[in-house]
């Protein structure tokens, strides 16, 4: 989303909260309860189809009514029905979104409490029900979830003689082998490459630097700490790969399409939603590894959940609770993964792994749920965003581009950021307070 649709989105908030405690209930047509979802349109709009149409089919006594809104507008398209007092009862949210969703949305740990043996929540994977709450309490469940994972072209590997990443990858054995690919004929500018540099992201060049032992924030979001040694190590790795190893290409030179045009060794943490796109591409021969060790260790790499909640002023709370929970079940799940989306529940991950007929990348799929352990989280507040984009990453991309050094775009980012938070981040607190 633009930057001018976030700050829309924080400023309308406290408007629509108005709005939405003054809004009486309209009867439903029926008599049965109907649940609104909004549903960004994504290409997984018959499944999810097919799957309102089970739920109803099992809960007679509940209707659902389907709002497709494009993927790019969701929120803006929340916040205007919010302020209109006409919000869906049942909402998608993940990662950085769910901060600014938090205020408009149920707390449902009592929900979670009563049904937790029929949600079988034992068998979420741990660091997926995290994700799913706020300072310990539930306002979502996860259907899906993507993870910071290293891939690999095992191609380049083999044309290199590069031996495959193992779980006992260090940083060292990182850049040996990107260095290695560099050997190739056909290495360098309209070439092949070890790795690529990702611009306009935070994605990547965050993984560096917790991996190193450095932070972004501190705890409550009131102070950058980009500046400390630590996260200054990991971003001179991260730089490193251009201008000391040189196995990653300058901006504006790598390759067209990234990983997925089959000239890049390795990714740097990568996305599970393009999983479908490499499986298409033929000959592309990929596979995952969990992240290599940094000077601190493995953590670092992200968890984003897909996720869903109940608006706090939805007219039906229990319905769209059922709806909820048939989301999350494994039976709904298990068509999900057909589709490609990765099991967030242990029993479907066991069914995944052991699967004989299963032969489609990465083949390696146990490094998933061997790196889950050692993800994060990203940080929940509504300056996030604007912060990690607007104010730090232009710093970093001048870094990328090669003009500034680490520790100068560091400096850079954590002044602009800590002067930001003292301003407009305080102001945000009080405004917050008084209300």
């Amino acid at each position: 989303m633009p930057m001018t649709g976030i700050r829309g989105f924080i400023r309308g908030g406290a408007l629509a909260l108005l709005l939405l405690a003054g809004c009486g209930p309209t009867p439903d047509p029926d008599g049965r309860p109907q649940v609104t979802w909004m549903v960004p349109v994504k290409w997984d709009r018959p499944h999810i189809e097919a799957m309102v149409r089970r739920f109803e089919a099992a809960h007679p006594d509940i209707r659902v009514k389907l709002m497709w809104v494009p993927a790019t507008q969701y929120q803006t398209k929340f916040k205007t029905l919010a302020a209109a007092g006409q919000a869906p009862d049942l909402v998608e949210c993940g990662d950085v979104w769910i901060a600014y969703m938090l205020p408009f949305m149920r707390d449902v740990s009592d929900l979670v409490a009563r049904d937790a043996e029929e949600l079988q929540l034992d068998d979420f994977f741990p660091e997926v029900l995290k994700a799913c709450q706020h300072e310990g309490r539930y306002f979502f469940l996860a259907s899906g979830m993507n993870l910071s994972l290293l891939y690999y072209n095992r191609t380049l590997f083999d044309r290199a003689g590069v031996a495959y990443p193992t779980t006992e990858w260090t940083w060292d054995d990182y850049v040996a082998a990107g260095k290695a690919i560099m050997k190739l004929p056909d290495a360098g500018r309209g070439g092949v490459w070890g790795a690529d540099m990702m611009t306009g992201w935070w994605g990547e060049w965050l993984i560096f630097v917790r991996q190193a032992g450095g932070r972004l924030f501190n705890d409550d979001l009131t102070e950058c700490m980009l500046d400390s040694p630590e996260a200054i190590a990991g971003l001179h790795l991260y730089i490193d790969r251009i201008f000391k190893h040189h196995f990653a290409p300058e901006s504006g030179f790598g390759p067209n399409n990234e990983f997925a045009s089959g000239k890049l060794a390795m990714w740097y943490g990568g996305h599970i939603e393009r999983w479908k796109t490499y499986n298409a591409i033929p000959g592309l021969d990929w596979d995952i590894q969990v992240l290599p060790i940094g000077p601190a260790g493995r953590t670092g790499g992200e968890i984003a959940v897909r996720a869903y909640g109940v608006t706090r002023t939805s007219r039906h709370p229990e319905a769209a609770w059922e709806l909820m929970k048939f989301m999350v079940s494994p039976e709904n799940l298990r068509e999900q993964i057909k589709l490609g989306q990765l099991p967030v529940r242990k029993s479907l991950a066991d069914e995944m792994l052991a699967d004989p007929a299963r032969t489609a990348h990465p083949q390696n799929l146990a490094a998933v749920y061997q790196q889950i352990p050692y993800a994060l989280p990203l940080p929940r507040s509504t300056d996030y965003i604007e912060l990690s984009l607007s104010i730090i990453q232009p710093e970093i991309d001048h870094m990328i581009m090669g003009d500034l050094t680490p520790e100068e775009a560091a400096r850079r980012a954590t002044v602009a950021a800590n002067r930001f938070l003292k301003v407009l981040g305080s102001r945000r607190a009080g405004a917050a307070a008084a209300h």
